[in-house]
C-alpha cells in the first residue's frame, strides 16, 4: 500500500516538473498563440451591430485593456529591439514624411498618425465628432505671447520648441488596421470599376515599394513607432470597446459616443469582399503583399488578416 502510495506521489511529482518546464520552454508560436488569446477578449465586439453588441462592450474592464494595450506595446518593443535602425530618423525626407502623417487634435490634447488609408476608415470624423462634444477653451501649447488665433492640425506649422512640447506632453495614439482590408477600402473607394483588383495591386506595388521591399503606406513606415513611443495602439478590428475606454483615458465629459465607429456588420461586409478579393490574386502578388507589409505583420497583433501566414512564416 505504501509502495503504491510513494509511486503515485512521484508520477505527480514528474508530471508537475513537466507541466512547468513546457510553461518555461513557450516557443516564438506559442508566444504568438497566447497573445492572440488575449485579444480573443475583444472578439465579441467584432459581429453583430446590434444594442446587445454594444452592451456587451461597454461591459470590457479597463483592465482588459490596458492588459491588452501593455501586450502590444510588448510585442512592439521586442520588434523596435529586432530592428534598431527604425528608432531613429534616416534624413530630412523622412522627417518630413513623417511630419506630414502625424495630426494634432488640440481640443482632444491628443497626436495621432493618419495615412490615406485612416482617413477612409472614418478616424478623422470620429477625431472631429469628439471634438465637438469639448466644449472648453483650446490651451495653447506656446510658451510665448505669439499664440495664434488658429491652431492648426499639422504639426509641420510648429517650430522645434512646440514640436517638442506636444510630442511630450499630448497623447500619442496610433490607429492600426490590416493592410490587406487598407488596401481593398481603397481600391473601393477610388479605383473600383476603372481597374480590376489584381491590376491595382500591381500598380500598388510598383508605386510604393521602396528599394528596402517595404510598403510606403505600412503603418512601420508611416507612423515610426519605434521613433514616435505612441501612448495607445488601437487596432481597428477592436475600435468599438477601445474608442470607449480611450475617451474615458482622455478624461472627455459625456458618456463615449460610438455611432461614428465602424460598426460589426461593415467589417463583416469587409472582410467578406477582401476574401473574395483575395482568391483572384495570384500566389507571387500574395508573396509580393506579405513581403512588402511584413514589418506591421512583426510589429502588430495582425492575426487574422488574409497575409498573416504568409508574414509569419518570412519572420519566423
Amino acid at each position: 500500500m505504501r509502495f503504491l502510495l510513494r509511486v503515485s506521489m512521484l508520477l505527480l511529482g514528474v508530471v508537475l516538473i513537466y507541466f512547468r518546464m513546457k510553461m518555461m520552454s513557450l516557443t516564438p508560436n506559442q508566444e504568438a498563440s497566447t497573445m492572440v488569446e488575449s485579444e480573443s477578449l475583444y472578439d465579441i465586439t467584432t459581429h453583430a451591430d446590434t444594442k446587445e453588441d454594444e452592451r456587451k462592450t461597454l461591459s470590457i474592464t479597463t483592465d482588459s485593456f490596458l492588459h491588452v494595450q501593455q501586450l502590444r506595446k510588448t510585442k512592439l518593443r521586442k520588434f523596435c529591439h529586432q530592428f534598431p535602425e527604425l528608432s531613429s530618423l534616416k534624413g530630412s525626407e523622412m522627417a518630413d514624411q513623417l511630419l506630414s502623417t502625424l495630426a494634432v487634435s488640440h481640443k482632444l490634447l491628443m497626436v495621432y498618425c493618419k495615412s490615406s488609408n485612416l482617413v477612409m476608415d472614418g478616424w478623422e470624423d470620429m477625431i472631429r465628432a469628439l471634438e465637438d462634444r469639448v466644449d472648453v477653451t483650446i490651451r495653447s501649447p506656446l510658451v510665448d505671447d505669439q499664440v495664434p488665433k488658429v491652431f492648426s492640425d499639422k504639426l509641420t506649422d510648429y517650430n522645434a520648441s512646440i514640436f517638442k512640447h506636444i510630442l511630450r506632453t499630448f497623447t500619442k495614439v496610433l490607429f492600426v488596421r490590416d493592410p490587406f482590408e487598407g488596401l481593398v477600402s481603397t481600391y473601393m473607394e477610388g479605383h473600383a470599376g476603372d481597374i480590376l483588383f489584381d491590376e491595382f495591386i500591381d500598380y500598388t506595388l510598383m508605386e510604393e515599394v521602396g528599394d528596402d521591399g517595404l510598403s510606403a503606406s505600412s503603418v512601420v513606415s508611416l507612423c515610426h513607432p519605434c521613433f514616435i513611443k505612441y501612448d495607445y495602439i488601437v487596432m481597428y478590428d477592436f475600435l468599438r470597446a477601445e474608442l470607449y475606454h480611450l475617451v474615458r483615458r482622455l478624461d472627455l465629459p459625456g458618456g463615449p459616443h460610438l455611432s461614428h465607429s465602424p460598426g460589426g456588420q461593415s467589417r463583416m461586409t469587409t472582410r467578406w469582399l477582401a476574401e473574395n478579393l483575395f482568391r483572384g490574386l495570384s500566389n507571387h502578388q500574395i508573396s509580393q503583399l506579405s513581403e512588402a507589409y511584413w514589418c506591421d505583420f512583426a510589429a502588430f497583433p495582425l492575426h487574422n488578416s488574409l497575409l498573416w501566414n504568409s508574414s509569419f512564416d518570412m519572420i519566423s
